[in-house]
């Protein structure tokens, strides 16, 4: 219940601190370093227990600035570490992929690479949960909410928190 509430705070702070123009992308960011807060990788995902926890920027990033805030913060004994990477790259050593609208002509050859890997993938591309997507991001009445692809997440072998489903549309 803390760290829910955390994530919240986290939230609601992002919104409030940042210049409109990032401000939409100040709270996915916080998203994306929550939602790993509530993920359950399979064993052998991490190579020690205080391996980093990398989170990818794939392709075009839109977040400017704000992933700074989520840049040496830690999930469990984990720090994260975020990287900007082109859509070629090998995104079989991240643990959470965010590809960005900019992209959306490529999300599905992205998802193919990624099939059946351990990594969470996020997206605010419209329909990316349907696709075959994990988490998708969309704006609605001024807030962000989450669709999550169930299928997706167990094709994967994640595990997501019930926490974090009850705040979800459940598209599958």
């Amino acid at each position: 219940m803390r760290r829910w509430l955390a994530f919240l705070i986290a939230v609601l702070v992002a919104r409030s601190v940042c210049p409109e123009v990032y401000d939409e992308y100040a709270v996915k960011a916080a998203y994306l370093y929550n939602f790993a807060k509530f993920v359950e990788w399979p064993s052998g995902t991490f190579s020690n227990h205080d391996a980093p926890l990398v989170i990818c920027i794939a392709g075009d990033n839109p977040f400017g600035d704000t992933l700074a805030a989520i840049s040496n913060k830690n999930v469990d004994s984990h720090p994260v570490e975020v990287r900007i990477i082109s859509l070629t790259a090998r995104l079989d050593q991240c643990h959470v992929v965010f590809i960005g609208r900019a992209d959306q002509e490529q999300f599905k050859t992205v998802l193919l690479k990624l099939a059946r890997l351990p990594v969470l993938t996020v997206s605010d591309i419209n329909g990316f949960a349907q696709a075959g997507g994990m988490i998708e991001l969309f704006k609605t009445e001024q807030r962000i909410r989450f669709n999550i692809s169930i299928q997706a997440t167990h094709r994967a072998n994640l595990k997501l928190s019930s926490q974090l489903l009850k705040l979800a549309t459940i598209v599958d």
